[in-house]
């Protein structure tokens, strides 16, 4: 299809990491602009993709396949048929599996544009333009389509293009602080441009700022976590940007076309962490994973001196734990015959489910295999999914701490960890549907963009359209 079905003009506000328990409920009346847009239209909470990681699951929401389809699991994933140390970085190169709605409407002939959305670095063709996201190294490479954009980009923000603020060192909050907000306001310039020029029918930005500020200040804001302290000077911080960012989005929604609709949406919340499982110490501890020698400080698998010829399982650790079986065949030394591993995988399974907490007391977990957990997995597909504490613990996967548990990140500085629930704002000018909505996917996103445009969402897409 060539030319457009409808007019139409649709406004995404990917919001990183926002939260339902602050969007909804605790931080609302500081909120004017997402309130108004939940009472005149559609809300609720965003249950994000398994694992509900940023790349895999802003991926899942625009294409509505999971994860195992679009065959990315995590920012990482093994290079294929080399050792077991060298690893790739999710890009829009290995997501070509599927299409995103851009893909469906740039068949119709409607045209895109795309700021910061994660999985789109290095940039590919579309009908539109756009500017890459936060995995994109700088501004020395190629970061937008069409190439002459970068010229625009860099004119308007200036050579210093913030693409992230990833901070895991003890920088202090107020230098972490003034660079997030010096990066958001680069995005809300180009936004701002961008959407005051009608050669768009649907716009979309995800700004990382509240997921950065929840990682490194989450601890200030929250009096369940282990090191908050009352009354201290970075308690309103958080809530403060958000309030920013709030009073931003209705600034470039004032200048949108009338009659546009505007989405609100986040890849998944936050909360809390209170530690981390030391996966790979409990796989040797059990006689699964040798080392021919102990690290005298904690390193990563990558670096240690593994006998994997006598290793019949190890782990990546992270917002959760990917489990893999050396298997003969498959791994370079795999000493896993391919007719135990079924076996291999249940004994793993029902031993990690009786682990206890650090306290010795039952700790929540789940504990799946891709087969179960997607209907068609590919790519570096992990043998166990290993979700530990309800999220709030990570899985930590270096070794070397003689322990089982760890009260603080393996990979620096970080106090707030990933939900499962994002969130979910529509707003329709001319269409009333009004109130909060459960039971609502991330793969229910795309389906439901499409339908704004009168596309009838292809049968691969595994959402439903949010009425």
């Amino acid at each position: 299809m060539s030319s457009k079905m409808r007019t139409q003009k649709v406004i995404v506000f990917g919001l990183d990491c926002a939260t339902p328990q602050l969007v909804f409920d605790q931080y609302r009346a500081d909120l004017p602009f997402l309130s108004s847009l939940m009472e005149k239209g559609v809300w609720g909470k965003l249950r994000s993709t398994t694992p509900a990681i940023t790349v895999p699951a802003w991926m899942s929401m625009l294409s509505s396949r999971d994860p195992g389809d679009i065959g990315v699991y995590g920012f990482r994933s093994r290079t294929k048929g080399s050792s077991y140390t060298s690893i790739d970085i999710a890009t829009s190169d290995s997501m070509t599996r599927v299409k995103k709605v851009w893909d469906y409407l740039g068949d119709a002939g409607y045209r895109s544009a795309l700021l910061g959305v994660p999985g789109t670095y290095p940039p590919s063709q579309l009908n539109g333009k756009m500017v890459t996201c936060f995995l994109t190294p700088d501004t020395s490479v190629d970061f937008t389509y069409p190439k002459e954009l970068k010229k625009e980009v860099l004119n308007i923000c200036g050579d210093d293009y913030i693409f992230d603020v990833a901070n895991r060192t003890q920088t202090p909050p107020d230098e972490v602080l003034k660079k997030i907000y010096a990066m958001t306001r680069q995005r809300i310039a180009l936004l701002k441009e961008w959407v005051v020029r009608d050669d768009w029918d649907f716009l979309m930005c995800v700004e990382m700022g509240i997921d950065r500020i929840h990682h490194y200040l989450w601890q200030y804001m929250d009096s369940t976590h282990k090191e908050y302290v009352a009354g201290n000077p970075y308690e309103q911080k958080i809530r403060e940007y958000y309030h920013f960012v709030d009073t931003a989005l209705a600034e470039i929604y004032a200048l949108a076309p009338q009659n546009t609709i505007a989405y609100v949406v986040s890849d998944h919340g936050a909360k809390r962490m209170d530690g981390m499982f030391v996966i790979n110490e409990w796989l040797i501890q059990n006689g699964y994973l040798v080392l021919n020698s102990t690290p005298e400080k904690p390193q990563s698998i990558e670096r240690c001196d593994v006998n994997w010829k006598k290793t019949k399982a190890w782990a990546w650790g992270g917002f959760y734990g990917r489990l893999f079986i050396n298997i003969e065949g498959r791994d370079p030394e795999g000493c896993v015959p391919s007719n135990e591993v079924a076996g291999l995988i249940e004994e793993l399974r029902e031993k990690l489910s009786r682990v206890a907490g650090p306290d010795g007391q039952p700790i929540v977990k789940q504990i799946s295999t891709a087969q179960e957990l997607y209907q068609n997995p590919h790519g570096d597909v992990p043998d166990l999914l290993i979700f530990w504490g309800d999220l709030y613990y990570k899985v930590a996967g270096t070794i070397g701490y003689n322990a089982l548990y760890i009260d603080h990140d393996d990979r620096g500085l970080d106090y707030g960890v990933h939900d499962w629930d994002g969130i979910f704002i529509k707003y329709d000018p001319l269409r009333k549907f009004i109130g909060e909505r459960a039971h609502l996917s991330i793969l229910d996103v795309a389906p439901t963009i499409l339908h704004d445009f009168g596309i009838l969402p292809p049968a691969e897409m595994h959402g439903k359209i949010i009425e």
